[in-house]
């Protein structure tokens, strides 16, 4: 149970921040923002199937479960690692490195899953309520674990917490705009498209949009599954050589 104590050290952080609204305010209003910009702007102009309002709000829901489960979990681990020196005492503690991984792992999805669930309150209070799935649901989980063991192996690769910005900068912010969460990838040329199609998030966003588990969706969950698998087990062998 060594990954129960790293989890609550995770989650104890998290209420303090989120005890602070200010922190709050400031993982949502991106998103809002997007939302009403895309959504109030382009609500009528682009065609897609079900409405373009739903498919935005599912798109945006996924980049909000993506953000906050990849940089909120590598910000942690890296400044925790290089500023404030406390992530030493858990490389000292007795337990397993694949617990340790597995503690911070699932608070990344905490993290993710709560802020992806608000834009999703946020959505129904503006627009009206927006349905989601069991596909959907289990593509938030799944996703979030992903982007949060993503993020674990960021954090424990940087030399800087800075350098986080740079995975941001040529990882997440061209799945953002190119993964299918503001416009269908069908708009996009076909070789960017197919670039595009090989991005997580655009398995999420179809899990969210999706109402049925078809081969599809089968197959988006695969993608996710393996993703984490590959992420998670890179996170252990790291930790697991990890020295000052």
């Amino acid at each position: 149970m060594g990954w129960l104590a790293v989890y609550q050290r995770e989650i104890l952080i998290l209420k303090k921040k989120i005890g602070n609204m200010g922190y709050v305010f400031s993982a949502t209003i991106s998103p809002f923002i997007y939302l009403l910009a895309f959504g109030l702007g382009l609500g009528g102009r682009v065609e897609v199937d079900g409405g373009y309002l739903p498919f935005l709000v599912s798109g945006i829901a996924g980049i909000t479960v993506m953000m906050n489960s990849f940089q909120q979990t590598a910000s942690s681990v890296s400044v925790g690692k290089l500023y404030f020196h406390t992530f030493q005492s858990v490389v000292l503690s007795p337990v397993r490195p694949a617990e340790v991984v597995l503690g911070i792992v699932l608070a990344g999805v905490v993290r993710g899953l709560v802020f992806g669930a608000l834009i999703f309150v946020m959505a129904w209070g503006v627009f009206g309520a927006i349905s989601l799935a069991v596909p959907g649901i289990a593509g938030a989980v799944v996703g979030a674990f992903c982007f949060s063991a993503m993020g674990t192996v960021t954090g424990l690769l940087v030399k800087h917490p800075d350098d986080v910005a740079l995975v941001n900068n040529f990882f997440i912010t061209p799945m953002t705009f190119f993964g299918g969460s503001f416009f269908p990838l069908q708009n996009l040329p076909s070789w960017l498209a197919a670039v595009a199609g090989l991005f997580p998030i655009g398995s999420l966003n179809f899990l969210l949009r999706t109402s049925s588990w078809d081969i599809a969706a089968w197959k988006a969950i695969g993608v996710l599954s393996s993703l984490t698998g590959i992420f998670f087990a890179a996170s252990v062998w790291i930790y697991s050589s990890y020295s000052e």
